[in-house]
């Protein structure tokens, strides 16, 4: 008698990512299974790690849209001193909490909030690495750029990642921010932004 497929197992989540380098090289981190939810590819988040080399170490990065924590998890492989997640989903912001036991990763906040709102409170920290990544169609980031800009969160000579959908129009910089690289792989145009 043929086997009956288990089909009411559900286990939230549609897959995995790898950290590419750094001290959790190799490790897996589950991705929740969210419709917005696209984490970094490894090719893209490679060559961003490869701009950044002489950057990462002792960076206080800010992970705004954090979403599966590619980034921000990255970063800390690396050497990044602290990061700060803003997720405004639950469960993607559960799934942040549930990596950071899984490899017991220290010198991190996860803040369970919308981006926009939270680059509305007060702060006295500031950052000198930042990670723009929003859904793809929300056309967020010269509104969230701004936010950065003129809120003071950003330290002198910080540099800022922006990803977007190829077909978007590149967001509106502040006056004294310059594109230091660019790239488009597949559908997907990242560059690195640098306050000067």
């Amino acid at each position: 008698m043929p086997r009956k497929k288990n089909t009411s197992v559900n286990n939230g989540y549609p897959g995995r990512l790898r950290i590419v380098a750094g001290i959790w090289r190799n490790r897996f981190l589950k991705v929740a299974n969210l419709e917005k939810l696209r984490p970094t590819s490894e090719r893209i988040r490679e060559t961003l790690f490869n701009w950044l080399n002489p950057d990462i170490e002792y960076a206080r990065c800010l992970d705004l849209f954090a979403g599966t924590g590619s980034l921000g998890y990255e970063a800390l492989s690396r050497g990044a001193s602290t990061v700060t997640f803003v997720e405004k989903s639950k469960l993607a912001s559960k799934f942040l909490q549930d990596a950071a036991k899984l490899l017991e990763a220290e010198n991190l906040n996860i803040i369970n909030q919308d981006a926009q709102v939270y680059l509305k409170s007060k702060t006295d920290q500031k950052y000198n690495l930042v990670f723009l990544d929003p859904p793809f169609g929300d056309n967020l980031l010269s509104d969230v750029i701004a936010s950065l800009h003129y809120g003071n969160w950003l330290s002198i000579g910080a540099k800022i990642y922006v990803e977007l959908d190829i077909n978007q129009d590149f967001p509106s910089l502040p006056e004294g921010w310059v594109v230091t690289h660019k790239k488009n792989i597949g559908k997907v145009c990242f560059a690195l932004l640098k306050v000067i």
